[in-house]
C-alpha cells in the first residue's frame, strides 16, 4: 500500500528541486519539527530550529516555504500558508515574510542587531491543500527541513499527531533530493507517530510519509490565487473606472469650456456695455463673408497665427515673401547647378525705412541679414533654427498686444499637454501600486486617470483662447480664405487692381493655395505683371511663378528648421526532498 501511495503522489508531482547555497561556517544542531493534521484538513506545523553561528555576527535566520508546487504534467498546485508566531530563545522578534517565485522567505532577526553563539529559533506556521486523497487512504508526504540549508543538520526529527487514532502506515527518507535511504521511524500509537535522523550534510534532508483512513479529515483542495486581472472587472472596480473616467473626462471638458473656449462678439452684449462686450457664446453662430483684402490690414504671419493658433514656419516664410513684395527685400532664384541639383534662393536687403514694420518682421529681417546684406537660403541650414524660435515668440508677443489672444498659445499648449503627461505618470503609478498590492480598485482608478490625462494632452491642443477681437478677426480671415480659394469667381477684383496677385500671394502661401490661385489666374486669362521683388530663372507667368514660390518656401521652411546633426564619430517512487513542505534557509 505504501509503494502504491508513493508511487501515485510521485505521478502527481514533480517536486521543487533543493536550493542549496555555498556553505557556511556555522551549524544546526537540531531541527524538532511538530506537524499536527486539524479536524478541519488544515496542517499546523511547528518547527524548533537550534542554531551555532560560533564566533560569526549574524542578524538571524531565513527559512524558505514553498506554497506552490509544480505537477509533472506541467500545472501547478497550490498550497495556502499562514505565519502566525516566530520567537528567538523564547522571546518575540522582528521577522519579516516576502513571496519569491514560488516560495515564502520568513527573514527571522533584527537588522540594527547581529548576535553569535547558540540561538534556538521556534517557527509556527499553518497550511491548507497538503493533504493527498487516494483510492484507499489519506496521506501526508512531508519535506521536513527542506533540502535547501547550506550548512549540516546534526539530528532532525518530525512527530505527526492526528485528530484520532487512524494511522495506517509511515516511512521516511533522509539524505540529498532523490535519495531513498530510510530513516528511523516509530509509530507510538495509531494517532502519532515519530520519525528521525542524524547527520544530515549540507543540501540534505528528511521527507516523511504518513497515510490514514480515508474521510478523516476534509481533504482541502487551495484554488489558484487570483490575478489581479481576474478580479478587475467586477462590477464595482468597473462602476470605479466608469466614474472616475467621467468626472476627468468632465473636468477637461469644463476646463476647455470655461478656460480654452475662444470669446466671441454678440450682436446683444450682456452686462455692463463697458465689459467690453466680451461673453461667453450662448448658440452663437458665425456667418462666414468674402473679405477682398486682410482685415484691418493684418500681415500674413498674423493671420496664420489667427488661423491655427500657432505660430509656425509657413507663417514666418509668408512674411519673407511679404517683406519682399513690400520692397524689404529681393528674391533671386539661382538656377540648379546639375540636372539633379536643388534650386537656391539668394535674398538681398534692400535700402528702405523699416519705422512701419512690426516688431516681429524687424527682428526677422535683422536676423536674415545679421552676416551682410545678402544671404543664400542654403546658408540658413542649421544655424537660423535658434533664429526662428526668437521671431515666434516675438509674432506671439505681437498677438497679445493687439488683444487676439489673452496669453501665448504656445505657452498654454505646453502648460496643458505636461499636466496631461503628469496625470498620466500618476495614473500609471497608482497602477503599478495595485499590481503591487494586488489591488484592483487601484488598477480600475490609475486606468481611469491615465485615459483622463491622455484626453487632456489631446485638448491642450485646443486650450489657447481668443479674445472677442480675435475671434471676430478669425472669421473674417475665413473670408480672405474664401476669396482665395475661390479667385475665379472675383476676377473683376483682380481686373480692377491690377497688383492684387502680388497683395494677395503671402496670403495664399499662409492658407496653402499658392499654386491654386496661381491657377486661377491662369483660368481667367489674366497675368499678371513680372513681380519687381523677385527674379526667376524662366520667363514669368503666373502658373510657373506659383510653383516657383511654393518651391522657394519648401526651401525656406527646411532651411529655417534644420537643426546641427549629432556626433562627427561613430520517476516514481518516493524519495528525500519530495512531497510537502521542504524549503531551505540559511542565515543573513
Amino acid at each position: 500500500m505504501r509503494a502504491i501511495s508513493v508511487f501515485l503522489f510521485t505521478i502527481l508531482f514533480l517536486f521543487l528541486p533543493p536550493q542549496v547555497s555555498a556553505q557556511e561556517n556555522w551549524v544546526i544542531n537540531s531541527f524538532e519539527s511538530e506537524i499536527e493534521i486539524l479536524e478541519n484538513g488544515k496542517v499546523s506545523v511547528v518547527e524548533t530550529i537550534d542554531v551555532d553561528f560560533g564566533s560569526l555576527q549574524k542578524h538571524g535566520i531565513f527559512r524558505d516555504l514553498p506554497f506552490v508546487y509544480t505537477l509533472t504534467e506541467g500545472g501547478k498546485r497550490y498550497t495556502e500558508l499562514v505565519v502566525e508566531q516566530v520567537t528567538v530563545n523564547n522571546s518575540s522578534v522582528p521577522y519579516e515574510t516576502n513571496k519569491s517565485g514560488d516560495f515564502i522567505e520568513l527573514r527571522i532577526g533584527d537588522p540594527d542587531r547581529t548576535v553569535s553563539g547558540a540561538q534556538s529559533y521556534r517557527i509556527q506556521y499553518t497550511v491548507a491543500g497538503v493533504l493527498n486523497s487516494f483510492e484507499n487512504h489519506d496521506e501526508l508526504y512531508w519535506n521536513v527541513t527542506g533540502n535547501g540549508w547550506p550548512v549540516p543538520i546534526q539530528r532532525v526529527s518530525a512527530t505527526v499527531i492526528l485528530p484520532t487514532e487512524a494511522i495506517i502506515q509511515i516511512t521516511c527518507f533522509a539524505g540529498a533530493f532523490g535519495s531513498k535511504e530510510n530513516c528511523s521511524s516509530e509509530q507510538t500509537s495509531k494517532k502519532e507517530a515519530s520519525l528521525s535522523s542524524t547527520g544530515l550534510g549540507v543540501g540534505e534532508g528528511l521527507t516523511i510519509v504518513v497515510s490514514f483512513e480515508k474521510g478523516l479529515v476534509p481533504i482541502i483542495t487551495v484554488p489558484p490565487p487570483k490575478s489581479i486581472f481576474d478580479s478587475l472587472f467586477t462590477p464595482a472596480n468597473l462602476a470605479v473606472f466608469a466614474l472616475v473616467t467621467f468626472l476627468g473626462i468632465g473636468t477637461i471638458f469644463w476646463l476647455w469650456f470655461s478656460r480654452g473656449r475662444d470669446y466671441w462678439l454678440r450682436k446683444r452684449f450682456i452686462g455692463d456695455p463697458a465689459a467690453k462686450h466680451e461673453v461667453r457664446p450662448v448658440g452663437a453662430h458665425e456667418t462666414i463673408v468674402v473679405e477682398y483684402s486682410p482685415p484691418e490690414k493684418l500681415r500674413p504671419a498674423q493671420i496664420g497665427t489667427l488661423m491655427d493658433e500657432r505660430a509656425d514656419t509657413l507663417d514666418v516664410t509668408a512674411t519673407i515673401v511679404d517683406l519682399a513684395q513690400r520692397g524689404f527685400l529681393q528674391i533671386t532664384e539661382e538656377p540648379k547647378k546639375w540636372i539633379f541639383g536643388s534650386t537656391d534662393y539668394v535674398l538681398t536687403k534692400q535700402n528702405k525705412g523699416e519705422s512701419e514694420l512690426l516688431s516681429y518682421e524687424k527682428e526677422l529681417l535683422d536676423r536674415l541679414f545679421d552676416d551682410g546684406e545678402t544671404v543664400k537660403i542654403s546658408n540658413l541650414e542649421t544655424k537660423f533654427y535658434e533664429d526662428l524660435k526668437v521671431v515666434k515668440d516675438k509674432l506671439y508677443d505681437q498677438m497679445i498686444t493687439d488683444r487676439f489672444f489673452y496669453e501665448n498659445p504656445e505657452k498654454i499648449r505646453k502648460k496643458y499637454l505636461f499636466f496631461g503627461i503628469g496625470i498620466v505618470a500618476i495614473g500609471a503609478g497608482l497602477i503599478w501600486l495595485g499590481l503591487a498590492f494586488t489591488l484592483a480598485v487601484l488598477v480600475a482608478v490609475g486606468a481611469a486617470i491615465i485615459i483622463s490625462g491622455a484626453a487632456l494632452i489631446v485638448f491642450s491642443q485646443r486650450m489657447p483662447r481668443k479674445t472677442a477681437r480675435g475671434r471676430e478677426m478669425y472669421r473674417r480671415t475665413k473670408g480672405l480664405e474664401l476669396f482665395i480659394s475661390t479667385a475665379e469667381k472675383y476676377r473683376q477684383r483682380f481686373f480692377e487692381k491690377k497688383n492684387l496677385f502680388n497683395e494677395v500671394l503671402p496670403y495664399a502661401i499662409v492658407f496653402g493655395l499658392t499654386e491654386k490661385f496661381a491657377k486661377a489666374f491662369k483660368d481667367m486669362g489674366i497675368e499678371p505683371s513680372q513681380p519687381s521683388w523677385y527674379s526667376g530663372t524662366v520667363p514669368f507667368s503666373a502658373a510657373v511663378f506659383g510653383t516657383s514660390i511654393s518651391s522657394f518656401s519648401n526651401s525656406l521652411s527646411s532651411a529655417m528648421t534644420a537643426a546641427p546633426g549629432g556626433s562627427g564619430f561613430s520517476g516514481g517512487g518516493g524519495f528525500s526532498g519530495g512531497g510537502f513542505g521542504g524549503g531551505g534557509g540559511g542565515s543573513w
